[in-house]
């Protein structure tokens, strides 16, 4: 148990935060996936996150697919 506390406390901020943001580049590229964009539309978008990854991560959260609003029942 000592080697793992020593092994967390050891780690530097910066790897941390560089495995954030890895998770969340991959996330973001298989939400577009799952999307399932027009084919230049995905590619374009996983360009820019790989390419760009904190700028990109941002600018497909601020401008990338919305939800549909569901029609309202009645």
């Amino acid at each position: 148990m000592n080697d793992l506390l020593d092994f967390v406390i050891g780690l530097d901020s910066r790897w941390v935060l560089a495995g954030l943001l890895v998770v969340l580049d991959a996330w973001a590229i298989g939400m577009i996936v799952r999307a399932r964009p027009a084919w230049r539309v995905g590619v374009l978008w996983s360009a820019i996150i790989l390419v760009c990854p904190i700028i990109g991560l941002l600018f497909w959260y601020a401008l990338g697919p919305k939800p549909v609003p569901k029609a309202e029942a009645g």
